[in-house]
């Protein structure tokens, strides 16, 4: 069994912790829109990101990415 990565990891993670797409967006420092955006695909984590979330979750950077 392949290990869940990428935006299906991080819908795990934030479901875990009881956070949506609002939640997201404040973590990531961001508008409220650009959580629900990235949580679709419609619009991708940068590297700030990826190591906000890797921090905030104690996980590794990969874990992001597909």
């Amino acid at each position: 069994m392949r290990p869940v990565k990428g935006i299906a990891a991080l819908r795990h993670i934030l479901s875990a912790h009881g956070m949506n797409a609002s939640g997201l967006a404040r973590l990531l420092g961001v508008h409220a829109s650009m959580g629900s955006k990235i949580l679709k695909g419609d619009r991708a984590l940068t590297v700030g990101h990826i190591r906000r979330l890797a921090a905030k979750f104690k996980v590794r950077p990969d874990t992001f990415l597909d």
